[in-house]
């Protein structure tokens, strides 16, 4: 990509430098809130595929449509929408923003909503363990890591299945501690974002 390229990508989405380069919790936090009610615009053009992508792998590997499923880092629930959409009806969402989680709210597929943490790992002290996880768009600079993996892969249930997404710049950083988990990976798919700038993998384990 040459100067003007890059240019052209970075003033079509300034939300995208300005969410990756954030230093603390707190900022991202405030961030999000602020951003919550032109999110699902804002991100339309290069990120409507993902949620249905999803979806449509999630519905090849997991027939049960009353399956627990947690949407972890859950945003507006773009991924709740097209869940249902499969036919998939519980769905618990979690997320940092309190603004984001009220437009999921109001798009009326989950049947429960949290607002918290998933950097603390006692987030889930009270809640039965998950058939499915999902975290869309959550593991990415400025945002979680290997801490939020480890908190979440105890709550995915013996045989459960996780499905992440990562860009393939930030998967070299986190791909040893994805490896050291006990799970498999059992698809994998590639698909081109921002303009074909970038690769953004959907990868799905199976836990045991």
């Amino acid at each position: 990509m040459d100067n003007k390229q890059s240019k052209d990508f970075l003033e079509q989405r300034a939300w995208l430098s300005s969410i990756c380069d954030t230093q603390s919790t707190e900022e991202l936090e405030k961030k999000y809130a602020s951003w919550a009610n032109s999110y699902d615009t804002d991100v339309q053009k290069d990120w409507s595929f993902m949620p249905v992508a999803i979806a449509k792998t999630l519905s090849k590997l997991l027939l049960d449509k009353h399956c627990s499923i947690l949407d972890a880092g859950a945003g507006t629930g773009l991924v709740g929408e097209a869940l249902a959409k499969e036919g998939y009806t519980n769905l618990t969402a979690v997320d940092l923003s309190e603004q984001m989680l009220a437009i999921a709210k109001e798009k009326q597929v989950y049947q429960y909503l949290f607002q918290g943490n998933l950097e603390d790992s006692s987030i889930f002290n009270n809640s039965e363990n998950f058939d499915v996880i999902i975290t869309a768009g959550v593991f990415a600079y400025g945002h979680a890591g290997v801490e939020v993996l480890n908190n979440l892969f105890p709550f995915l249930k013996e045989e459960g299945i996780f499905l992440l997404t990562i860009r393939e710049d930030y998967r070299k950083q986190i791909q040893t501690p994805l490896d050291q988990l006990s799970w498999q990976l059992i698809s994998e798919e590639a698909f081109p974002i921002y303009d074909e700038a970038k690769l953004m993998y959907l990868l799905t384990f199976k836990k045991g």
